[in-house]
């Protein structure tokens, strides 16, 4: 899965003339999320508070800084394709870069609240507080 700026997500977004043509988008960029090894599928990696199961693990890149790399999975399309989102928006970052993104004001600027559940509006935030917390988790080991 590669790494996108929020302009580059905000063009791909600005690009959908609809609702449905927003969501199909969403679903896209969740099929071209990386797959993760089921040994990973543990509930310490878990995301608590969303409607679908998501687990987020991340591992530290070698060299200096360091960086992290985030690696997901959803059994729900939706939280795949949002989880999506945020890893393109935080992967191959260091931790301080990571705890610096208004995660928040990036995903309400593109509009992707008006287009989910509010449950799983409620899950995305607990997939960026899960961000967060492995970022900072690093940044506090450093």
């Amino acid at each position: 899965m590669k790494t996108m700026t929020v302009a580059e997500l905000a063009s791909e977004f600005d690009d959908c003339w609809d609702e449905t043509e927003r969501l199909k988008l969403i679903l896209e960029l969740g099929r071209g999320l990386d797959p993760l090894a089921d040994e990973f599928k543990t509930e310490e990696n878990r995301v608590l508070g969303c409607q679908s199961n998501v687990w987020v693990v991340s591992n530290v890149t070698s060299g200096v800084p360091e960086r992290l790399h985030f690696d997901a999975a959803s059994d729900g399309e939706t939280a795949r394709g949002l989880i999506a989102i945020l890893l393109s928006l935080v992967n191959d970052k260091t931790p301080a870069e990571i705890l610096a993104l208004d995660l928040d004001g990036i995903f309400k600027q593109l509009e992707l609240a008006r287009y989910v559940t509010r449950s799983r509006s409620n899950g995305l935030a607990s997939m960026i507080n899960r961000v967060r917390d492995l970022a900072q988790q690093r940044h506090l080991a450093n």
